[in-house]
């Protein structure tokens, strides 16, 4: 393993949405919301990293999910980010704060997951297929 290489912090992300296209937003950093994620343990899929995070909820998950890899802000690690998408099953929809998608990917811009917004809207509209997708950053290809 080569000591210079930037380490890879593996994320997983649900973007998850209830009957009115909001999206499901947890509590995060004090005064800032998130999407519910957590960091696969070494050696964890990220399929089973998202059902953990998914446990005790009344979730189904969706047919797309969405992988990136992203820089962190300092430069000194790699981000690779899945985003499972996942629709409440019941009425009681979690404790989470249900927000218009829209809003809801501007309220969560700190998560540095530029994609997001279009990921989102490709999704609800039905142009973003079933299955695995690969979203490049911008300015990447």
């Amino acid at each position: 393993m080569d000591m210079y290489a930037p380490m890879v912090r593996r994320e997983v992300y649900l973007v998850c949405f209830d009957g009115g296209h909001r999206l499901g937003l947890v509590p995060g950093s004090p005064g800032l919301v998130s999407l519910p994620m957590s960091a696969c343990a070494p050696g964890e899929p990220y399929k089973a990293a998202a059902r953990r995070l998914a446990v005790g909820t009344a979730l189904r998950f969706g047919g797309t999910v969405a992988r990136l890899l992203l820089e962190s802000r300092g430069g000194d690690a790699r981000r690779d980010v899945c985003l499972f998408t996942a629709h409440v099953e019941s009425d009681l929809r979690l404790l989470w704060l249900w927000v218009p998608w829209r809003q809801a990917a501007r309220e969560v811009v700190h998560l540095g997951i530029p994609e997001l917004e279009l990921f989102v809207e490709g999704y609800l509209e039905g142009w973003i297929p079933d299955g695995r997708i690969t979203l490049i950053p911008d300015g990447r290809c």
